[in-house]
């Protein structure tokens, strides 16, 4: 584990809120959070006793006094507006919050149904206006949003709910950036790749174990770094983001992606021809 922020005491008596914390990227940035020494509170709609938060409290150590753990449905309004009431009561002020929690869906537009592009959206695009709309309010000068959005809403994928939802995302990271610019809020979206994590190979609905294998496989294959990143390398790129460190960044799309986007097509030509 690096340093947590190249300001050591910056998040000290400062809180922030990550979503989709209970595990993988969002696991991460909590961690770092908390080792960094704010208040966190992590948003999951796993339940409290389930083994991840349990792993989460452990990995963190004696700095898991600092954890508030909060099992909520992110596209619920009244969730964020009973979070919100509680940060204002706790009096910690709120300097970050990680808009991370996301599903995806890998069905094209003509297999995706109503539902399902409804309740994805609902997570991954409602999710984060429902938190910014509510809880822009309690942020101080110096403060900081980080969304989520991935390289599938920087290209094209065939993932309809998914990639629109990504797209969209960066959209409404613009239209905060300029509303909170003149409180000096900043609100910045993380794109990641490749994310080594259990959940990218897991077979689902649409993938059985064999196409879950040839789906990791082709986004490994894509990437010139050729590797996926460890969650940890996301979340060092959010605590940048959200630190003194990026000051004067704001309304700007991050790729942590080894190269999958900046590379293009013309990667793949350059390796299949034998130029790179």
């Amino acid at each position: 584990m690096t340093e947590p922020t190249a300001v050591p005491g910056y998040w000290n008596g400062k809180a922030a809120v990550v979503t989709g914390a209970a595990r993988g990227q969002g696991a991460a940035e909590a961690l770092r959070l908390l080792r960094a020494g704010a208040t966190v509170h992590a948003l999951d709609v796993l339940p409290e006793g389930d083994e991840t938060w349990t792993a989460l409290r452990c990995a963190a150590g004696p700095a898991a006094q600092r954890l508030r753990v909060r099992v909520a449905d992110v596209a619920s309004e009244a969730a964020w507006q009973a979070l919100a009431a509680d940060i204002a009561a706790a009096g910690v002020p709120l300097y970050g919050l990680v808009n991370n929690a996301g599903v995806t869906l890998r069905k094209t537009v003509t297999e995706t149904t109503h539902a399902e592009w409804r309740r994805l959206l609902d997570i991954n695009l409602d999710g984060p206006f429902l938190a910014i709309r509510t809880l822009a309010g309690l942020m101080p000068t110096g403060a900081a949003i980080v969304n989520t959005s991935s390289t599938a809403g920087l290209t094209g994928y065939f993932s309809a709910a998914y990639t629109a939802s990504k797209w969209a995302l960066r959209g409404l990271t613009r239209a905060a950036s300029l509303e909170l610019a003149g409180r000096g809020i900043r609100v910045n979206t993380v794109c990641p790749g490749l994310v080594e994590t259990p959940m990218i190979m897991q077979p689902n609905a649409v993938h059985d174990a064999g196409r879950a294998r040839l789906f990791y496989e082709g986004n490994r294959d894509a990437t010139p770094l050729s590797r996926g990143a460890d969650a940890d390398e996301i979340a060092a790129a959010v605590m940048f983001l959200l630190g003194p460190e990026a000051s004067f960044i704001t309304g700007a799309d991050l790729p942590v992606d080894g190269g999958m986007t900046g590379g293009g097509v013309y990667w793949r030509i350059g390796k299949s021809t034998g130029n790179l």
